[in-house]
């Protein structure tokens, strides 16, 4: 990722084969929508492969100081254009991940190999902020017209986004067993995935996982896991290193849990926008084992490989098989020099003492 300039034009939409587009559904269907428009990062596909993202001041009126406090610190471009990494995401093959198929999942237990994908990674950034409400609610942060081609904007018709978001929102602080928080320094890893052919086919076709994708993108953003029944969020995560030198507690926590789908239920956050849907995945919010756990990596963060994969989860016979939602691997984070510290020093090109450097990946 580095930096480049934003376009100062808005391309007028038109016709395209990857799919008509339509009004979004119900944006200020929950309590946690937002609009915000004060400050916004573009991202832009670069001919290279890479993300480049740049500063951009609205051209909006709306100075209110709730915009103000949500809008990224304007230094950000400046210090991702001075200091560039290697790119430390790729795409996988879907087909790598098992998920449920028929019949009768819940007598028989079967997997298979997801059939493709409904998105495809496109882009990844890593922020790192004192609070988790600095890491919420990206895509209503970031212009994503770069990532969409001309005519692209807005929602599919059948209830898609053309970009789907998911934040994993990471704990840089130790847990606690007694009395422990659920905010503070921590870290995000922002992964944009695309709606891809197979999306579109699927939801053309009126596939049933489809069909269970639409169901979750319908429902309020303020809605309960309790309330969604069956259709949870699930993800993956599978460690792809087989050298790491881990201690006895952590070999064991890597064969318990290593790509076993989990469903973090209640620690999540929902968000729409013209023309995207986000997750944000609050580990903060985790239980004490699962942060432990996760906790002990820390330190093996740059030498480790990560597949990770989300999916809706699919139930009935109609619904099955199951379809990724989209998949990423990562490797080699090292989340103090990686990661853009928000909010930025305005007065200094250190990110207030913390990091000397900073980039996306």
């Amino acid at each position: 990722l580095g930096a480049s300039a934003c376009p100062t034009t808005r391309s007028k939409p038109s016709s395209t084969t990857r799919g008509s587009t339509s009004s979004m559904p119900d944006q200020k269907g929950g309590l946690r929508h937002s609009g915000a428009r004060a400050g916004r990062i573009c991202t832009q596909r670069m001919a290279v492969g890479l993300q480049r993202l740049t500063w951009r001041e609205s051209g909006g009126s709306n100075t209110s100081v709730e915009l103000e406090k949500k809008r990224f610190p304007p230094r950000v471009c400046m210090l991702i254009a001075e200091y560039h990494t290697e790119r430390k995401w790729s795409p996988i093959d879907p087909s790598t991940f098992k998920l449920r198929c028929g019949p009768n999942y819940r007598r028989n237990g079967l997997k298979k190999p997801s059939n493709g994908s409904f998105y495809d990674i496109v882009a990844v950034d890593t922020f790192h902020a004192d609070s988790k409400h600095e890491l919420s609610d990206i895509g209503n942060k970031v212009d994503l017209r770069g990532l969409l081609a001309e005519g692209e904007e807005g929602w599919v018709t059948g209830g898609f986004p053309r970009i789907w978001i998911v934040v994993l929102q990471i704990p840089a602080y130790a847990p606690s067993l007694m009395g422990g928080k659920d905010d503070g320094d921590g870290y995000a890893i922002v992964f944009y995935f695309k709606l891809n052919s197979t999306g579109l086919s699927a939801i053309q076709n009126r596939e049933g996982a489809a069909r269970v994708m639409r169901k979750f993108l319908k429902q309020p953003l303020s809605i309960a896991d309790a309330d969604r029944g069956a259709h949870q969020w699930k993800n993956m995560v599978r460690l792809q290193n087989e050298d790491l030198n881990l201690n006895w507690i952590l070999k064991s926590y890597v064969l318990k849990y290593n790509a076993k789908p989990f469903l973090s239920r209640n620690c999540k956050s929902y968000y729409r926008g013209k023309s995207h849907f986000e997750v944000d995945v609050d580990i903060h919010r985790f239980n004490y084992v699962s942060r432990q756990g996760m906790h002990s990596f820390k330190d093996y963060l740059k030498s480790i490989t990560l597949d990770i994969g989300f999916v809706v989860q699919c139930e009935a016979d109609d619904e099955l098989p199951e379809k990724l939602l989209g998949c990423v691997r990562i490797r080699g984070m090292d989340t103090e020099k990686d990661a853009v510290h928000l909010p930025l020093d305005e007065d200094k090109r250190t990110l207030n003492g913390r990091f000397q450097r900073a980039s996306s990946v």
